[in-house]
């Protein structure tokens, strides 16, 4: 391969992996999956800008042994192997992308054109071209439906059923806020005034206590109107009858940052809140305690969980589906498919007996179902239920009831800069749909 070319295929992965990295914390310690992953390719990016790619070509294949089929990953190495004149790994790793269900814009790509262009490997890039394709095509079209709106920038983020009450409640972090919907869709305020209060992300409901526990978190739609009084992160008890915050639960302070998110509560009553941006778990046992670390230094960026008999299942946005024993212990990545990629799910949901995984950090976006080994220790087969529909525009999270998953395809998470302005005066209103799980997702 001529230098010229050779320059053109470096110069393109290092201002990918660059891009790439940006979304990526440094690593913990002790070492785990996520952190040796992040390790690997951070050496991988400081090969390439050397110009040695066979070190990076090794330390990329070190982290995908570490979290397979992530789907940047994947990209990367099929352009370095481009770069280093191997176009038959090339093909290897766009096939892999294209077999667990993604796409990539073809036209644009430059080192998959090149690969086109090689007549010994032509038909094999028609191939995934031709995979590529077929993942764009919508699936669960006519299934899913919309349930109800939310207009004007809320940034909606979480909902759940209050049946006693027949409404819902809707977390809004550009909004501050939590409005109750009627099954009619009328929209009401519910959340009453609280200093502590800034955006509202995560809901779970206690019905036995009558309680509403919410996580509250300055991310940037909120920060503008925000009370100086607002604690930088915490988690809200609130009451379900009044909508009045009960008591307020902060992190303990260790010096990092941290944004609570993902809540869920377990079989005593206990509550089980992740932090996606200090990469912990917390648990509170009771209502009158204190947050507690649960799990630290395993995960990337913890996000939806659910409870499953005496495990809490839960998805890292940057490694995928975890199950962690609820008495403690030693947190295990979920076995899946040899094709699954698993990153980017934001929420997780339950029927009792499957995963639903909503997953808005790929390309499309997606709603899966995962069925489980019969020992919940890995993921035996999964489904795509939702792609590629208009409705889809960054979901969130949701919830599995009377048979269908009730979510928020639509949060307005687009909506906003990464100041938190809004990007337009008319945004398109925030979504709640309902997707009916049937018999035929258990083939």
């Amino acid at each position: 391969m001529g230098g010229d070319l050779i320059r053109r295929g470096v110069g393109g992965l290092v201002s990918a992996l660059v891009l790439f990295g940006s979304f990526m914390a440094m690593a913990q310690d002790p070492e785990g999956d996520v952190a040796a992953f992040r390790r690997l390719r951070a050496e991988g990016l400081e090969a390439a800008r050397a110009e040695d790619l066979v070190t990076a070509s090794a330390r990329l294949a070190e982290a995908d042994e570490r979290i397979p089929n992530h789907p940047g990953l994947m990209i990367l190495r099929a352009r370095l192997a481009m770069a280093m004149d191997d176009p038959a790994g090339a093909l290897i790793h766009y096939g892999r992308y294209g077999a667990a269900g993604l796409v990539f814009n073809v036209e644009a790509d430059t080192a998959f054109a090149d690969l086109g262009a090689r007549p010994d490997h032509a038909a094999g890039a028609a191939v995934i071209a031709g995979l590529i394709d077929e993942n764009r095509q919508p699936v669960g079209e006519g299934a899913l439906v919309p349930l109800f709106d939310l207009h004007g920038p809320v940034l909606a983020e979480s909902l759940v059923r209050d049946a006693a009450g027949h409404r819902w409640l809707v977390s809004q972090i550009a909004g501050r806020t939590i409005v109750s919907v009627a099954d009619d869709g009328t929209v009401s305020p519910w959340l009453q005034p609280h200093p502590a209060v800034s955006g509202v992300v995560g809901l779970a409901l206690d019905e036995a206590r009558g309680i509403l526990w919410a996580t509250t978190a300055p991310l940037p739609p909120a920060v503008h109107g925000r009370s100086h009084k607002a604690p930088a992160t915490a988690l809200l008890q609130i009451d379900l009858a009044t909508g009045r915050v009960v008591q307020v639960h902060e992190v303990p302070s260790d010096g990092r940052d941290h944004g609570l998110g993902d809540l869920t509560v377990g079989p005593a009553g206990e509550v089980y809140v992740a932090d996606g941006t200090g990469g912990d778990l917390y648990r509170l046992d009771a209502p009158d305690g204190r947050l507690q670390p649960f799990v630290t230094g395993v995960f990337g960026s913890p996000q939806g969980m659910v409870v499953l008999g005496d495990h809490l299942f839960l998805a890292d946005y940057s490694s995928g589906v975890w199950r962690v024993p609820l008495s403690g212990g030693t947190p295990v990545r979920l076995a899946a498919p040899p094709e699954a990629s698993l990153i980017g799910i934001d929420g997780l949901a339950t029927d009792g007996r499957r995963l639903f995984a909503i997953q808005n950090g790929v390309a499309p976006q997606r709603v899966l179902a995962l069925a489980l080994t019969p020992d919940h220790g890995g993921i035996a087969r999964l489904e795509v239920l939702a792609a590629n529909l208009p409705a889809l525009e960054e979901p969130t999270t949701g919830i599995v009831i009377d048979g269908q998953l009730v979510f928020i395809s639509r949060s307005q998470w687009n909506g906003f800069d990464q100041d938190g302005a809004p990007r337009q005066t008319d945004l398109p209103p925030a979504q709640i749909s309902r997707l009916p799980l049937t018999p035929e997702h258990d083939r």
